[in-house]
């Protein structure tokens, strides 16, 4: 039996219908998965200018209230989910003030949604390596306030979960970064390293994890691929993203773990500068989809 996977084609100012039509050639393959449409489909119809669509739809009207408009989307999609009918979700982007009530991510909305609350890690997956902040969308001067043995654990856990039971790697190598300049080691007295992270990587060892730190953080990513790292934990946002996004391009993805479910979105936002200019690339909504493809037995 097929599995079911929710695409939101999500805000309808930006680049999204664009990325959907030049994918449209992967919706007339032979597929493994049911792949469902949750939006307006007068709209999308119009804008990829055809009359008839391969794929399922169900059609969510809209109006002018854009955010009004998106979370009847979410919703739908959402119930779906809740029953079991479908197993996946790949949202592509959209812009944060229209989520609802002010949330500052789609990763925080959903989880609150589906109540794992700070159970949640946000990963940025490429098949040669992922990266996972443990700290999402925070200001810089909270994140040491932020930082904890129960978050860095979390997160630890979640990967190794996701490799073992998605990706189907028996024993998956995780790094962890420092926080401070070359692990703190010009500082006198406590660091975020020796009060937080070194326990942490301690309690991990014992519980069979296979983990290496914390590196530090200029040096980090020269030890991926020589120490053979399937994931590389950061302390905050833009310590593991920038690099892991100039690399691997748009051929990589963003995975909530911790839900019932897999979720999936794109590697970039909404990009209304080049709306309706051609410029678009659909390799991140191509790459989710055949995640989907190459894992959906293992979900």
């Amino acid at each position: 039996m097929k599995k079911t996977i929710i695409i939101l084609p999500s805000d309808p100012d930006s680049i999204n219908y664009e990325i959907i039509k030049k994918s449209l050639f992967f919706f007339n393959k032979k597929n493994k998965n049911r792949y469902l449409f949750i939006g307006c489909k007068k709209e999308i119809l119009k804008y990829l200018n055809i009359k008839k669509i391969e794929f399922d739809f169900i059609d969510i009207k809209m109006n002018k209230n854009i955010k009004k408009y998106l979370k009847k989307c979410f919703e739908q999609a959402f119930k779906l989910l809740i029953k079991n009918k479908a197993h996946g979700l790949i949202n592509l982007p959209l812009n944060k003030k229209n989520l609802p009530l002010g949330y500052v991510g789609f990763t925080e909305y959903i989880s609150d949604y589906f109540k794992i609350k700070n159970k949640e890690s946000m990963l940025l997956f490429n098949n040669k390596f992922s990266v996972c902040p443990n700290t999402t969308h925070v200001r810089l001067s909270k994140v040491s306030h932020l930082i904890n043995k129960k978050v860095i654990l979390k997160n630890i856990y979640n990967i190794n979960s996701f490799y073992k039971k998605i990706i189907g790697i028996k024993k998956p190598h995780i790094g962890i970064m420092g926080f401070n300049p070359h692990n703190g080691i010009d500082f006198k007295g406590s660091t975020e390293e020796k009060t937080i992270i070194i326990p942490s990587i301690k309690n991990a060892k014992k519980n069979n994890i296979k983990i290496s730190g914390p590196l530090s953080p200029d040096a980090a990513f020269n030890k991926i691929f020589a120490n053979k790292i399937n994931c590389l934990i950061g302390n905050y946002h833009d310590q593991v993203l920038p690099l892991f996004k100039y690399i691997n391009k748009f051929k990589a993805i963003n995975i909530t773990l911790g839900l019932p479910f897999l979720r999936v979105s794109l590697d970039h936002g909404t990009a209304t500068d080049i709306k309706n200019k051609n410029k678009a690339n659909p390799e991140s909504f191509l790459y989710a989809l055949n995640f989907f493809e190459k894992y959906f037995k293992k979900i």
